[in-house]
């Protein structure tokens, strides 16, 4: 006689719960079971749905805290500006003097950033802001650079079922250039 464990038998157990379930399901009148489906689908949409602010396009677009306050949205702090361009890009970022092709730059988390806002315009569940960037490379790259200048952001506050977040959707370079910088002394690993 084989020995069965509870292991198999909790297993063995689910698997005819499950063929029962699915044979009372085959025994719903069809008209029963499109309505079940549609109900359960209509629920799960306006919960995703219901969580998202709505956006309305009075004035000039600009927007002070207390405005954001008041349309219940969360408002786009300096700290979540420091954190949210981590991983960004800026295309067609030329060269100082000019000699060099132009370079993509994604800031990243380990260099260093001074970050200035100069300017923030907030349009319901977007907002346009243009900041004043001074960063470098990060200490171990092998071909250092600094750079420097403006760029303007897009942002788009993103919700899902409990959570909204504001995301960089867009960046584009406005007087952002950058300069490249004596490489670092080669260290021998062979110590």
């Amino acid at each position: 006689m084989q020995a069965i464990n509870r292991k198999d038998m909790h297993a063995n157990k689910f698997l005819l719960l499950t063929i029962r379930s699915i044979r009372r399901l085959r025994k719903l009148p069809r008209r029963v079971f499109f309505l079940l489906s549609l109900g359960i689908a209509l629920l799960l949409v306006s919960c995703s749905t219901g969580c998202a602010p709505s956006s309305s396009k009075e004035g000039d677009g600009k927007q002070s805290p207390a405005d954001s306050a008041s349309n219940n949205l969360p408002e786009i702090t300096e700290d979540m500006i420091q954190e949210r361009i981590n991983d960004a890009f800026v295309r067609e970022v030329p060269e100082e003097n000019g000699a060099a092709e132009p370079i993509v730059w994604g800031f990243d988390e380990d260099e260093p950033k001074e970050i200035a806002v100069i300017e923030k315009q907030m349009e319901g569940a977007r907002a346009t802001i243009i900041l004043d960037i001074k960063t470098r490379s990060a200490s171990y790259v092998r071909n250092p650079r600094s750079l420097a200048g403006q760029i303007r952001t897009n942002w788009e506050l993103k919700t899902g079922w409990v959570l909204r977040k504001w995301e960089i959707v867009k960046t584009e370079n406005i007087s952002m250039k950058y300069k490249n910088l004596p490489k670092p002394p080669a260290q021998n690993s062979n110590r």
